[in-house]
């Protein structure tokens, strides 16, 4: 069986990458980044990272291309959410005494990992026209860890250390992600906004918030 793993860094630096370019396009303002940065090890990458966190701290957010944006597209491939949760090898997180229950539920999608379906997107509209997106990934039913630097993770989501990750478009176009680990689910929230410049920041946290805790599918 072929497995497709759709991996959604939480930075514009790749964790473990090989080969990915960092260039700017002819067009393109001097600060606007694209691809996912210099590998880990190379001898740009102390200075990518600089300059990136230079930029948030200058700016609040990272400045990329549209194509950056673009790994977060996953519109076309959502199913109905009541096709998707049977086949799964693990229990989402039950929203249903969450904000989440009042939003549209736009649709859903699975990946599996090692032919574990230990991945689930949650798509919702809010109120307001914009779409949030709820990833998790049940590490106990497909075997895999994470590492995550706790300098990076100056947020937190029900006091578990959490990474914030806004990315924005010269054509306006944004990706708010915080990302956090709890026991051994991983966890994604994506808003098409900018919190930063559309000060939402505090409201992005509460909906991370307002995530139960969750149940392994297996014991470590």
């Amino acid at each position: 069986m072929m497995q497709r793993i759709r991996v959604i860094p939480v930075a514009l630096v790749a964790v473990a990458a090989v080969g990915y370019a960092w260039k700017l396009p002819a067009d393109a303002p001097a600060k606007v980044a694209c691809g996912l940065g210099p590998p880990p090890g190379s001898k740009e990458f102390a200075a990518f990272e600089a300059s990136q966190s230079a930029e948030v701290l200058d700016l609040g957010y990272n400045l990329v291309c549209e194509g950056n944006l673009a790994r977060f597209d996953i519109g076309s491939e959502l199913q109905p959410l009541a096709s998707v949760v049977p086949k799964l090898d693990f229990q989402p997180v039950d929203l249903t005494a969450t904000p989440f229950s009042s939003f549209l539920t736009l649709g859903a999608l699975a990946e599996a990992v090692s032919d574990v379906k230990s991945r689930l997107y949650r798509r919702f509209k809010m109120p307001d026209g914009h779409t949030i997106t709820l990833f998790e990934d049940d590490m106990s039913a497909d075997g895999s860890h994470t590492y995550r630097d706790p300098k990076d993770e100056p947020e937190r989501v029900n006091d578990l250390p959490a990474r914030l990750t806004v990315l924005q478009a010269p054509n306006g176009k944004a990706i708010s992600v915080i990302s956090w680990v709890e026991g051994r689910r991983e966890y994604q929230l994506w808003l098409d906004a900018n919190v930063i410049l559309e000060q939402k920041k505090p409201q992005f946290l509460a909906l991370a918030a307002s995530i139960p805790k969750s149940v392994p599918a297996k014991k470590d």
